[in-house]
Parts: structure tokens; sequence; C-alpha cells
């Protein structure tokens, strides 16, 4: 790739980035329905051309923006191969890289999950979640045979578990570091909410 193709394709990236982060802040601040693309535009510092260059409208926005991250998300969610036999269930390597990927972008979580309550985009987080521990269980070569209870209930278990402190770590303001918050989630996983050990408090953010 060129280098001017390259800087072409950063300025588009952050063209991008300036129009999503305008429409959350307007998000918080007024609602959706309200917002009007004269005003993303203006909160972007672009005019609307350029936002029509990249956009339908203001619903095009959105779900182009919730795709763009739901795709950020389950990238951060894998684990490269050479690793994924030494991590534990949760994969601390996979999940301390996307709890970093959600605190980078904890106000478009917040307002996806809370504000404007999208039900499809939580679902598409949780199914994602799912299909990683899927994934980890057959690298693995986990025997469902001595597992506590049949893979489908685990990862439904497991996966629901995680994505609950996803959402109470951003109710929260991200009280704990992503490395802490893997930690916690996979000592849960691992011996059961009444069984964990405690976490030394040096893990703390």
């Amino acid at each position: 790739m060129s280098d001017r193709k390259e800087e072409l394709d950063r300025r588009v990236k952050r063209t991008r980035r300036v129009i999503r982060d305008a429409l959350v802040a307007l998000i918080r601040e007024k609602g959706f329905e309200s917002i009007t693309v004269q005003e993303i535009a203006a909160r972007a510092d672009v005019n609307r051309s350029t936002f029509y260059f990249h956009y339908r409208d203001k619903l095009d926005l959105l779900e182009q923006s919730t795709e763009e991250m739901l795709e950020a998300f389950k990238e951060a969610l894998q684990v490269p191969s050479e690793q994924a036999k030494a991590c534990t269930f949760t994969g601390i390597a996979s999940a301390t890289r996307h709890f970093v990927h959600i605190a980078e972008h904890a106000d478009f979580y917040r307002v996806m999950l809370r504000e404007v309550g999208l039900p499809c985009f939580s679902k598409q987080m949780k199914r994602a979640i799912e299909e990683t521990f899927y994934q980890k269980f057959d690298t693995a070569q986990t025997d469902e045979r001595e597992a506590q209870a049949p893979r489908e209930i685990l990862v439904a278990y497991v996966a629901s578990a995680h994505f609950g402190l996803i959402e109470w770590w951003l109710d929260h303001d991200l009280r704990y570091s992503a490395s802490y918050m893997v930690e916690v989630l996979n000592r849960l996983v691992k011996f059961g909410p009444l069984h964990a050990p405690s976490l030394d408090e040096a893990l703390r953010a």
C-alpha cells in the first residue's frame, strides 16, 4: 500500500471516528430521535457534504457504527492459535485485549447498551462471546463428559456472566483495570462466585 493510500485511509477512519463520537455525545445529551444531521456535522466539525459522503442519514450512521464496533469487539476477542491452549477457559490474552477495547470506546458502549438500548447489539455481543468460548473448547479439546454441565449450558452461563461484568464495569465508570476484570472473570468461572479466592489488591487499577 502506498504512503498516499495509507494517509487517505487514516483520514477516512479519522473522519468517521469524529462523526461517530459526535453521534454518541449528542445521543447522551438529547436522545437519538431529536438529533439532526446538521447537529452531528456541526459537533464533528465537518460539513454536511462530508457527512453524506460517508452515510445516507443518521440511522445509517448508527447502523454502520454499531456494525464496525461489533467487528472490532469480535476481533479483540480472538486468541492467536499458538496461545489458545495455554489460556484458561476465558482466555486472559484475548479477554484483556477486548476489555481494553471496551475501555477505549466506553462512551460508545454505554450509549448503545443504555441510552439507545439496542437489543440486537447486546445480543450480538453475547453471541460473539459465546462463539469465542466454543472455539476455546474445541482448541483445548475439552472432554464434555468431564464438564459439570453440557457445553451449551456452560458456554451460555459464562457468556452471560462475561457480558454482565462488562455492563457492570461500564456502569461503574471502569472502576478497575482491564487486567483486574479479566482475573475476576477467570476466577469466577473456575471456582464459582462463592468459592473464588480473593485477588491481591495490587491488581486493582
